[in-house]
């Protein structure tokens, strides 16, 4: 991959990510305090404190925590301990919507900081007490980062990307961390040999148990009568869903189909208002939320529920299958709903996804 021109070697892989200066040293002590929206659970606060140990012993960390886990506010005292140290702290996220939320609720927490969300549209100011960032935008900051917070590394376009990983690392000169409801094997396989600390939360704060998918297989016209009816009751009921697809031309199709009898919106990663639609279906505007694997991770939405047309599409693994389950029952006020998977055949990666979450109820 490496070509010598006339201005000397260069990678023809990392080529797009052009030489940037870094942002001004600013290593200072900070008013680290924060505050919790809600008390840590007794197994919250031991994986927190946990964590805060061994980063500051200068361990590498795997945290994996199931959905709705609350890993976030589980690294807050981790993050104000490295804070009040002079350390600089980064949250690298695969995407940008998740970034621009995760901004904003670190802000809130620790309101004495400049926490600064650094991605497409969000990049005049590069400097911060924390920065928030996507991991394209990692390549900004080179050697500069004593903490690295990677949220779910085994998430598209983060997994298997040498040159976002290699990125990653260039841009901090101490501790990794990585948060991930599904981790993939190699970094299962990291813990195992012990060159990363190894931390598992199975529980959410408020006890109830992972929605298990309940799984239907069928022919084509049998699925879209299921799918009708079962739409049509969470109308009744007055539930808004998030319809999973995997394709952006299926996910055309249904929207086409659907809107004739719902408020529906549809979107995808080249949904060009898509913070918008989302904000528009969290407050109500619509009920069916058509969406490809963009919005399988990072969001919440109070009291959804889940329909995954077609679950044994190739586009949906294990983790995908998992994460997109784990958008149901996530809040404190409505813990419990439902998730439908509809499939044409037996597929390994449903059964596993199935199976991971029994498991971990039962932990």
């Amino acid at each position: 991959m490496f070509y010598h021109g006339e201005r000397g070697w260069y990678c023809r892989r990392c080529v797009t990510f052009a030489d940037v200066p870094l942002p001004e040293d600013s290593s200072k002590i900070v008013d680290s305090e924060y505050q919790l929206r809600f008390s840590l659970t007794e197994r919250q606060q031991e994986v927190s404190e946990r964590l805060r140990e061994h980063v500051s012993e200068g361990h590498s960390v795997l945290l994996e925590a199931v959905c709705g886990a609350g890993k976030t506010e589980i690294i807050f005292a981790m993050i104000a301990d490295q804070l009040a140290h002079g350390h600089k702290v980064c949250f690298a996220i695969a995407r940008r919507q998740v970034v621009l939320e995760i901004a904003e609720r670190l802000s809130q927490a620790f309101s004495h900081l400049k926490v600064i969300a650094v991605c497409q549209g969000h990049t005049d100011d590069l400097t911060g007490d924390l920065v928030v960032c996507t991991t394209h935008q990692l390549y900004r900051y080179r050697d500069y980062f004593q903490v690295l917070i990677i949220d779910e590394p085994d998430a598209f376009p983060y997994k298997g990307n040498e040159t976002l990983q290699g990125i990653a690392r260039h841009s901090c000169v101490g501790v990794t961390v990585y948060l991930t409801a599904t981790p993939d094997n190699e970094l299962k396989e990291r813990a195992e040999s012990g060159e990363l600390r190894y931390l598992y939360l199975s529980k959410r704060p408020h006890g109830h148990p992972l929605c298990v998918p309940d799984v239907v297989y069928g022919g084509n016209g049998y699925l879209a009568v299921r799918a009708f009816f079962w739409l049509r009751r969470m109308h009744e009921e007055k539930k808004k869903v998030i319809l999973f697809v995997g394709s952006k031309k299926t996910g055309r199709q249904i929207y086409r189909l659907l809107k004739r009898f719902l408020a529906v919106c549809y979107v995808n990663s080249e949904t060009e208002n898509r913070d918008e639609l989302i904000t528009q279906f969290r407050n109500g505007r619509y009920e069916v939320c058509i969406a490809t694997s963009v919005l399988e991770r990072g969001i919440t939405i109070a009291d959804v529920q889940v329909l995954v047309w077609k679950g044994d599409s190739d586009v949906f693994d294990e983790a995908a299958l998992t994460q997109i389950a784990g958008r149901v029952g996530r809040s404190v006020t409505a813990p419990e709903g439902e998730c439908l998977f509809l499939c044409s055949r037996r597929k390994e990666s449903v059964d596993d996804c199935v199976t991971s979450i029994i498991r971990a109820n039962n932990d």
